[in-house]
């Protein structure tokens, strides 16, 4: 990561934040530029709008969406609706390291299970729930490793928490995975009271920019995050942004795809070069160096040439580098960089 202030070099590639190398599509450039007319109101219903938008592109009743300023801003909500001082919150000991915060944030205690090599425990997290237990929140698939859990583990996660309790799924990046057994937590929401999935504009769709993230769970969860939240937290070029890239199928398919062919490139690439590649489901990978100083001083190289990674200084984490996705050139080059070797004068 740049530290703040730092040159950039004027041709760089920033490979660090896990944005859509690709952008929006054509049609959702077009949405924002009009909207720019009508930026002096605040949008009409906007999350009712947003909400009935998702629920015709994904067959979900708009009534169990709620919408709000990313995914983040939901999630935060959902910690300050269900969790009170003294009350638990488990998450993956490698997992999204947002999550802990927002436990602290309502004087609540984060709760870190151990995990497989990254990957989420379900036997840890269960061994982990006590009385004071109120939310098991992961990432799934998870950043920053890309791992991710089964259909059938989360279902027997899910089966083994009492009621009281709300499984928090996070499905950033769902739209990437490729994996066989996982599964759209939409069944498993549809089916029980206790589980809710946040989703995003910023990965697939191209639109970090504009921040705009969307929750699906029970009404009563969905109408307690609505009383919370802030008033219009949609704005007009988001609300016509996100509309008309919901709508944009071709620019959909053609990213997912994209992902998916330079993910196999960049992973095997690398492997055939004798690096460790943690297996991703995401628009992202993790590289995982021999130790933290090899990690350091291979991220300065990639920076003395342009190219702007994601190094995690603690714990296991220090001795990876995570890898935004980029075009085949971006990551080409960052291919380049790594078989030249770490430079310690770089």
């Amino acid at each position: 990561m740049v530290a703040p202030g730092e040159d950039l070099a004027p041709d760089g590639i920033f490979l660090a934040s896990n944005e859509s190398v690709y952008g929006p599509g054509k049609v959702a450039l077009e949405a924002i530029v009009s909207s720019a007319s009508t930026v002096e109101r605040y949008p009409d219903d906007g999350v009712g709008r947003l909400a009935d938008a998702i629920g015709v592109r994904f067959g979900i009743d708009p009534e169990t969406i709620c919408c709000g300023f990313g995914s983040d801003d939901l999630l935060a909500r959902l910690a300050r609706g269900y969790l009170s001082a003294g009350d638990e919150l488990i998450h993956s000991a490698h997992g999204y390291p947002k999550i802990p915060n927002y436990a602290y944030a309502n004087d609540a205690l984060p709760v870190s299970a151990v995990d497989r090599d990254f990957t989420a425990d379900v036997d840890a997290i269960l061994q982990c729930v006590t009385e004071r237990t109120r939310i098991v929140m992961l990432a799934n698939p998870d950043n920053p490793a890309g791992t991710y859990l089964s259909g059938g583990e989360v279902r027997r996660l899910h089966e083994r928490l009492s009621p009281e309790i709300l499984l928090v799924l996070d499905s950033a990046y769902a739209e990437y995975v490729s994996a066989p057994d996982y599964e759209n937590p939409l069944a498993l929401i549809k089916s029980s009271t206790n589980v809710v999935m946040t989703r995003t504009f910023s990965k697939v769709f191209g639109l970090a920019g504009l921040r705009v993230g969307w929750v699906c769970g029970p009404k009563e969860v969905i109408d307690t995050l609505k009383r919370i939240g802030i008033t219009f937290p949609i704005s007009a070029p988001a609300l016509a942004a996100c509309e008309a890239a919901l709508e944009d199928r071709d620019h959909f398919e053609r990213v997912v795809g994209e992902n998916h062919r330079i993910r196999e490139m960049f992973s095997d690439t690398l492997k055939s070069l004798g690096f460790e590649v943690i297996p991703s489901q995401t628009n992202f990978a993790l590289v995982r160096f021999a130790d933290a100083d090899q990690a350091v001083c291979t991220h300065r190289s990639l920076e003395a040439d342009g190219v702007y990674t994601r190094r995690f200084a603690g714990g296991e984490f220090s001795r990876c580098i995570r890898f935004t996705l980029g075009t085949e050139e971006e990551m080409r080059r960052c291919i380049a960089v790594l078989e030249k070797g770490c430079q310690p004068n770089g």
